[in-house]
């Protein structure tokens, strides 16, 4: 029998699924513009100081086969010669880019691999990689070193290399191990060869695990759906991210391989995502942000308790805040507040490497009203409060005068129980942690514009 309660966070969350950033920066991407250059970037980079922190993004794009739900800026091939070139070029960037940087430098707090599918590459590539990195730049000795890996294609030799590197994250991207849905989504992938690559990645030293779960995909079921949350609960992962399907077509031609009929309703779909809060609240994971876990005895769930969690490109993350670095294509830098992203074609992005240029294409140069907006956002995102006194103070300016009709909407959040406000700011509540994306749209300057010269929706839905 369904509890009031049960009825009452259904309703909560069909009532905020709406396209909406999810704010890994501010302003979001469709607010950039072509006008940011390489000399943009470049001048960024040299107004680095000696005791600045970085962290490091390297985007390996290739993969064998294309998932068909997937949005990742990738390249399809078999040919695995082609990551030897590539990591080449991501060398000559890394030379490039730390020739531009203070003699004596900061400490690198965070490295991640990224994709496609970085075990693409070859064992030796990677540690080379590493190896650059490590005598280009000061490297903490416990820096986080996280990599994402498709436990299909990840060989014995690669599992090994990451335990001789010294990784300490592995994300593994699961989406759904039902056998229908795996096979409209193109991503055969069962529970027995995820657990078989885990126990393997164990047997080397590795024990901290985020597993990436997808729901509103193609056939997908509530009986499919609830074993696959519970085979992920028997893989023992340290965190999880629970990501809403984005079904852009028009964007992402390789969705029209299955139908629409095929996708589950949208009251279906949020049923999905009530579905995972319950089950991992229940298995005694932390809700970190909007859509992650973390187990309890995670950092991330102890940094929440203390204010210490960061969000950037890679997520949540524990590291302090620091210029980010992208490398690959397609890959985003933020530095000295400016974002910066690489040409995300593989063909021009080598060429102006090559050249020993800087391959921007595009960015942002935050204005004092980002900086001001971001910071309520960013905070937001991770902390789900706002204190005025403490904005007052560190902007100069009063929080009530800069967004009068954001307080006003948030009254509505009020009288949902999902935010409290009083007279020295609000903070979110409850299941108001489902909703952050929401209640920072009432903090974006950019966003109506954006949604006014969409002719199609820009974001992904909230839930």
């Amino acid at each position: 029998m369904t509890s009031s309660s049960d009825n009452r966070l259904g309703e909560l969350l069909y009532k905020y699924d709406v396209f909406a950033p999810r704010y890994t920066s501010y302003p979001t991407v469709p607010a950039w513009t072509g006008e940011v250059s390489s000399q943009d970037y470049r001048e960024a980079l040299l107004k680095c100081s000696s005791q600045d922190p970085f962290s490091l993004y390297f985007h390996l794009p290739f993969c064998e086969n294309l998932c068909h739900f997937c949005g990742c800026t990738q390249v399809i091939t078999k040919d695995h010669e082609r990551s030897k070139s590539y990591t080449e070029v991501l060398k000559a960037e890394l030379k490039k880019v730390r020739s531009l940087l203070p003699k004596k430098l900061g400490s690198v707090t965070q490295i991640h691999f990224g994709g496609g599918t970085p075990n693409f590459f070859h064992p030796m590539e990677i540690s080379t990689l590493l190896q650059l990195v490590r005598n280009l730049f000061d490297v903490e000795s416990d820096a986080e070193l996280a990599i994402e890996i498709h436990p299909k294609t990840s060989l014995t030799s690669f599992n090994q290399m990451l335990a001789s590197q010294g990784f300490n994250r592995i994300s593994l991207g699961i989406q759904d191990l039902d056998p229908k849905v795996q096979s409209l989504i193109n991503r055969n992938q069962n529970f027995e060869i995820t657990k078989l690559c885990m126990d393997e990645l164990r047997s080397n030293g590795l024990s901290h695990f985020n597993l990436d779960l997808v729901y509103g995909l193609p056939g997908q079921n509530e009986q499919g759906w609830e074993k696959t949350l519970a085979q992920v609960l028997q893989l023992s992962p340290n965190r999880l991210a629970v990501y809403s399907y984005a079904h852009v077509p028009w964007v992402r031609p390789v969705q029209r391989k299955f139908l629409d009929s095929d996708l589950p309703s949208p009251q279906l779909k949020v049923h999905f995502f009530e579905m995972a809060y319950k089950t991992f609240l229940d298995a005694g994971f932390s809700l970190i942000g909007m859509d992650h876990f973390a187990r309890g005895d995670d950092e991330l769930t102890l940094a929440l308790k203390t204010e210490g969690i960061h969000r950037n490109f890679m997520g949540y993350s524990t590291r302090s805040d620091a210029h980010q670095i992208g490398f690959g294509m397609s890959a985003i830098s933020y530095v000295n507040g400016g974002y910066f992203q690489n040409q995300k074609e593989l063909k021009k992005y080598t060429e102006m490497i090559n050249r020993d240029e800087l391959a921007t294409f595009r960015g942002h140069i935050l204005k004092n009203d980002d900086f001001l907006r971001k910071d309520v956002i960013t905070h937001m995102m991770c902390q789900g409060s706002i204190n005025y006194d403490a904005f007052n103070e560190k902007w100069g300016k009063h929080f009530h005068d800069v967004f009068p009709e954001a307080i006003s909407q948030l009254n509505s959040f009020e009288k949902d129980g999902l935010v409290s406000i009083d007279n020295h700011g609000f903070r979110v509540v409850g299941e108001g942690f489902l909703f952050l994306r929401n209640i920072a749209t009432l903090f974006d300057a950019y966003l109506e514009n954006i949604r006014k010269g969409a002719t199609n929706p820009t974001f992904s839905r909230t839930i």
